[in-house]
C-alpha cells in the first residue's frame, strides 16, 4: 500500500560529522526520528577507519541522506533509492535520478553578515571566499555585496591568485596579507566560513593589523571549537543546519513513502549571528589603545599594573586612562579585572584545579579578595558557579 511502511526502514546517512555543520545536520535528523518515524540508521562518516556500507542493497537500504560527500552520491545512485542531498545542486554536474536537495540559503547568509556590520556603522567592506570559491561560497559573497549595495557601499572581493596558492597556504597567505594591508581601514570582512576567518585572523596578527580595531571579522558556521579558541574570539553567522537536517529527514520519509515527487529543492535559512570580540568596534580606534588592550589580553594572568599597561602604550598614565575611557567607557584596571574574571570562569568550568591554584594562574594576588569580587560580580561563590556550569552536573 502506498504511503505505508511494512517494516522499520533502513536509512544510510553519509555525513561529515568531523565538522560542526555535519553534526548539527545529524542532530536534525535524529530530532525528526524522535518526533515521527523511527528508522534503522547507519552513519557513514568520512574519517579514517570509518565503517562503510559496501553493498546498500544487501543491507536493504530504503533511502539515503548525503552531505559534503560527493563520492558517496555516485555510490548511492547505483542503488536507485530515494536520496536527499544536503549540498548545492551546482556541485553536481550530473543530476541523479531519485534525488532531491535541501540546501542552505547561501545568499541569505551573506545578507545576514552585511546586516550585522551595517548595524555597527562600518563604511568599508570586503569578502574572502573559500579558496576554491565553490558555488555556496560565491553566493555568500554575492548576498553580502548586494545587501551592501542597497545602502550604497562597495565591497572588495579577495581572489586566490592561482592553483598553486589554492593548494599552498603559505603562498595564499602572502597574497592575502598584501590585500589586507591595502584595504581602507577600519574594514569589516565576511569570510566564507570560520576556518577561513581564522586564517585571516592569523594573517592579521602576523602583519601588524589589529582585530577588531582595524579589521573587524565575521565567519560562517559558528563552529565553537574555532570561534571560542581564537584571540580575539570570532563572530560568526550560523546557518540553521539542524533545521536543514530535520527537513532532509522529513523529505526523505515522504520520498520513501511515495508521497512526493523526487526532484524537490528545499532551502533553510540562518539561525542567528553570534557576535563575539572580532567584530566589536565600528569606528577608527587609536593604535595606542589597541596596544594596551593586546598587552592586557596577553598578560592578564600575571601581576601587571596600570603603569605597566601605560608604559607599553607609550603614553602617560593619565592619557592611557583617557584612551581606555574613550573607547570602552571604563578604566584600565576595570579592563584587567574583566579579562581576569573571564579567564577565571573558564578555568572553573573547564578544569578541576583547586580554586586557590586558579586564582593564582589568573593573576590574582589575594584569594580572599577575588572571592569577594567574584561574588559581587556574579551573585555566586566560585564553588557554586563551578557546580552550576560544570558539564558533569548540567544534566542533573
Amino acid at each position: 500500500m502506498k504511503g505505508v511502511f511494512q517494516k522499520t526502514p533502513n536509512v544510510a546517512l553519509f555525513l561529515a560529522t568531523n565538522e560542526k555543520a555535519g553534526r548539527d545536520k545529524f542532530q536534525g535528523v535524529l530530532r525528526y526520528m524522535r518526533l515521527h518515524t523511527p528508522w534503522n540508521i547507519h552513519l557513514v562518516e568520512n574519517g579514517v577507519g570509518a565503517q562503510q556500507l559496501v553493498n546498500l542493497k544487501a543491507w536493504g537500504v530504503a533511502g539515503a541522506i548525503v552531505a559534503r560527500m560527493p563520492e558517496a552520491l555516485r555510490f548511492v545512485s547505483r542503488a536507485h533509492i530515494p536520496t536527499v542531498v544536503m549540498d548545492s545542486p551546482a556541485l553536481y554536474t550530473d543530476r541523479i535520478a531519485n534525488t532531491s536537495f535541501v540546501t542552505s540559503d547561501s545568499e541569505g547568509v551573506g545578507r545576514s553578515g552585511a546586516e550585522a556590520f551595517l548595524g555597527k556603522g562600518f563604511c568599508h567592506f570586503a569578502y574572502v571566499p573559500d579558496v576554491y570559491d565553490w558555488d555556496w561560497s560565491a553566493l555568500r559573497g554575492q548576498g553580502f555585496a548586494m545587501r551592501l549595495a542597497v545602502e550604497g557601499f562597495p565591497c572588495a572581493h579577495y581572489r586566490c591568485p592561482n592553483d598553486r596558492a589554492r593548494k599552498d597556504w603559505a603562498l595564499d597567505q602572502k597574497h592575502l596579507a598584501r590585500w589586507l594591508h591595502d584595504l581602507p581601514k577600519p574594514v569589516a570582512i565576511l569570510a566564507a566560513h570560520d576556518a577561513r576567518a581564522r586564517q585571516i585572523l592569523e594573517t592579521c596578527h602576523g602583519n601588524g593589523l589589529n582585530v577588531p580595531g582595524e579589521v573587524a571579522l565575521l565567519g560562517v558556521d559558528n563552529d565553537e571549537m574555532i570561534c571560542e579558541n581564537t584571540t580575539p574570539t570570532l563572530s560568526s553567522v550560523q546557518p540553521d543546519f539542524e533545521a536543514g537536517g530535520y527537513e532532509a529527514a522529513r523529505l526523505l520519509e515522504e520520498l520513501m513513502r511515495g508521497n512526493t515527487r523526487r526532484d524537490r529543492n528545499i532551502c533553510y535559512g540562518v539561525k542567528q549571528v553570534v557576535l563575539r570580540e572580532s567584530s566589536r568596534f565600528a569606528h577608527a580606534v587609536d593604535r595606542r589603545y589597541l596596544r594596551g588592550l593586546e598587552f592586557i589580553r596577553l598578560n592578564a594572568g600575571t601581576a601587571i599594573t596600570v603603569t605597566d599597561v601605560a608604559r607599553h602604550m607609550g603614553v602617560s598614565r593619565r592619557l592611557s586612562e583617557m584612551l581606555f575611557r574613550r573607547h570602552v567607557g571604563h578604566s584600565i584596571l576595570d579592563e584587567i579585572q574583566d579579562v581576569r574574571l573571564s579567564r577565571l570562569k573558564t578555568f572553573l568550568c573547564e578544569t578541576t584545579l583547586p580554586i586557590g591554584t586558579i586564582t593564582w594562574q589568573c593573576g590574582y594576588q589575594s584569594e580572599n579578595h577575588v572571592k569577594r569580587v567574584f561574588k559581587q560580580k556574579t551573585g555566586l561563590t566560585m564553588s557554586q558557579y563551578r557546580k552550576r556550569r560544570s558539564p558533569s552536573t548540567s544534566g542533573t
